[in-house]
């Protein structure tokens, strides 16, 4: 027994148990598969956050931007994020390879996609068994590359969208496994036709674009399945780059509607923030995937079994002050993200310090002091280690759930800074209408003298009126005293006279006469003040009648000229009418005219076609009647030999 041997070899990592690993049970059949991702994969991420740096802060931290634009730079970042985490060659068009059908494709794919790895364990595992495994994701070079991925596995490949990358062979190698793949959306559902009769034993979905709920992957899972409960469909295992895009978007789904601006700015906020442990899987985990996923065989063997791994991690919901400390904070990945060396000897420890010429020197750069105190702003000089509150002189809510956040943190922070702004514009504003209030003071003042000396003339004029209108009061009274003095004495006299005449007393015939002619006086008198009353009011009435009188003849003329002016027009009308009507029968007798000339001609030219066709038919004849040449052919043969 060599102990030595022993000794150095890689000891194998224990896998705890399910109680500590903290597997749920879950028998829904809808599984999530965490999968981790290479270090290309991860800078690759990284570089996608920052070329979105200013659209994200745009999209955080203010209000005023074009929503189309902004929002779909954040779609583009999250979309451009899904195809590195399925594979870096998706979104990197100059490092893919020219041929994929070569024996080192297989192993150079799934060395630059940890997703990649994670599936093509999952098939080796799967490949010992006589299954139909149904594998899921975007149509085109998606599937090519996971096409080119299981020609490295002793499987069938059946692929059910575009044409297949490797040609085909008279007498392909037959496997008992076969993998199928299928495309995650599609345009016409007729071509879409399943041609195996088994039933599908299992469903990988390699991206998120998958819609579990659409009809063709319903179809899928239900191929060839009559059975109710956990047999109705078949299982669903999704590999999810835990950490990224794919599992913020998978978590937040469940609270929020597809396709919304909420779900947006989550997964976006998500992406953001893990960027630095996107990939990195739990210490639970990793003995599994250091072991080829080999403790997943149990459950392979019986689906209907508890998942034996946990269910979907929970993300946090990030605020914008944690996005924005997350962009200004620096990404660093170690260079080493193999999953075998995590679980490397003691000599990997002893000697992980030596930097790569093996000298056993560490070789550490140290940081510049702003490098290493530039967000907690801690030095001695700092005049605002005071607090935020005292320098900015802006009051805060007291909390980070706050509105104003971003003060309650001792980080220099862009909202800081755009809150300091405002609030120096603000006090700039102030200060300027200040100025300008004080300049115009004088031309105010000005304005308060010139109105005072208007106020003051106004007012002399009103006294004056005052007076006049009270001497006209004071005269007025005076006439209505003098006026009533006067009524009331005419009202005596009346009362005297009329006293004096029925009190008259007749002695003799003429003073009888002359009482009757009194009253018959007055009578007249009366009668006469009521006829001219009369006539006043009757000459009124015969000028308003006169007056109405010269409208109605100066109307009756006015409606004679229209009368007559109608009568000329309308006699206009009817001749140009006429007119019209002689010019449209000329017209039309030339026409028909026309009609008459083109039909000889129609029959001209019809019999000048029966004669060229006679012509034809007797050419053609001719040509028949002529004998034709006869050349001796010589026949060569060939020796084919077969291919074998």
């Amino acid at each position: 027994m060599d102990l030595l041997k022993i000794l150095d070899t890689k000891p194998v990592p224990t896998i705890v148990d399910s109680q500590t690993l903290g597997a749920s049970g879950n028998v829904s059949g809808d599984y999530w598969l965490p999968t981790t991702m290479c270090l290309y994969q991860k800078e690759l991420t990284d570089q996608i956050v920052s070329l979105h740096y200013s659209d994200i802060l745009r999209y955080f931290e203010t209000t005023d931007y074009k929503a189309d634009v902004v929002l779909e730079s954040m779609r583009t970042m999250c979309l451009n994020s899904e195809y590195v985490a399925t594979h870096p060659y998706l979104l990197i068009d100059h490092y893919m390879p020219k041929s994929l059908i070569t024996r080192d494709i297989p192993a150079h794919l799934a060395e630059t996609s940890g997703k990649f790895v994670v599936l093509k364990d999952l098939v080796n595992l799967v490949q010992k068994y006589e299954t139909n495994t149904a594998i899921i994701c975007r149509p085109g070079r998606t599937m090519d590359l996971i096409e080119a991925l299981l020609l490295g596995n002793k499987v069938n490949i059946k692929r059910y969208d575009g044409s297949s990358i490797k040609s085909k062979q008279k007498k392909p190698k037959s496997y008992a496994c076969t993998c199928h793949l299928f495309p995650s959306s599609i345009t016409n559902t007729k071509k879409f036709q399943i041609t195996i009769s088994d039933k599908f034993d299992m469903l990988i979905c390699v991206d998120p674009s998958v819609d579990t709920d659409a009809s063709h992957i319903q179809k899928i899972l239900k191929h060839s399945r009559s059975g109710k409960g956990s047999d109705a469909k078949a299982p669903i295992v999704r590999l999810i780059s835990i950490n990224s895009v794919d599992h913020c978007n998978i978590y937040f789904s469940k609270s929020y509607p597809k396709d919304s601006t909420e779900l947006l700015s989550k997964i976006t906020a998500g992406v953001v923030v893990l960027r630095d442990r996107v990939g990195t899987l739990p210490p639970d985990l990793r003995p599994i995937y250091s072991q080829h996923l080999n403790y997943l065989v149990e459950w392979l063997e019986d689906s209907n079994l508890p998942w034996p791994l946990p269910d979907v991690y929970p993300i946090k919901k990030y605020n914008p002050m944690d996005v924005e400390r997350s962009l200004l904070s620096e990404v660093k990945f170690n260079q080493v993200e193999d999953l075998d060396a995590i679980f490397n000897s003691n000599l990997k420890k002893r000697s992980r310090h030596k930097d790569r010429n093996g000298d056993g020197a560490y070789n550490h750069k140290n940081k510049s002091y702003y490098n290493l105190k530039r967000l907690k702003n801690d030095y001695s000089t700092n005049p605002t280690k005071q607090g935020m509150k005292q320098l900015t002189g802006i009051t805060t809510g007291g909390g980070e759930d706050s509105i104003n956040y971003h003060l309650v943190s001792g980080i220099l922070t862009h909202k800081l800074i755009q809150s300091i702004g405002q609030v120096y514009y603000d006090i700039e504003r102030q200060v300027d209408d200040l100025k300008d209030y004080q300049n115009m003071n004088k031309i105010e003042d000005d304005h308060v003298t010139f109105y005072t000396k208007e106020c003051d003339s106004i007012n002399i004029i009103f006294q004056d009126f005052n007076k006049l209108i009270e001497k006209f009061n004071e005269d007025s009274k005076k006439l209505e005293l003098s006026n009533n003095r006067n009524f009331e004495v005419v009202q005596q006299m009346e009362t005297k006279y009329t006293t004096s005449v029925t009190n008259f007393e007749c002695k003799n015939d003429l003073d009888k006469k002359l009482k009757d002619f009194i009253m018959e006086k007055k009578t007249v008198l009366e009668e006469l003040e009521r006829e001219e009353g009369q006539k006043e009011s009757r000459l009124k009435e015969k000028e308003y009648m006169t007056l109405e009188i010269k409208r109605a003849n100066e109307a009756i003329t006015t409606s004679t000229d229209e009368i007559n002016k109608l009568k000329t027009e309308s006699e206009n009308i009817e001749n140009t009418i006429r007119a019209k009507f002689e010019r449209d029968s000329m017209t039309q007798i030339n026409v028909n005219i026309r009609i008459d000339n083109l039909k000889e001609e129609l029959k001209n030219e019809e019999k000048q076609h029966d004669q060229l066709e006679t012509q034809l038919s007797n050419l053609i004849e001719k040509l028949h009647q002529v004998p034709t040449s006869r050349v001796r052919v010589t026949n060569t043969t060939k020796n084919k030999g077969r291919r074998k």
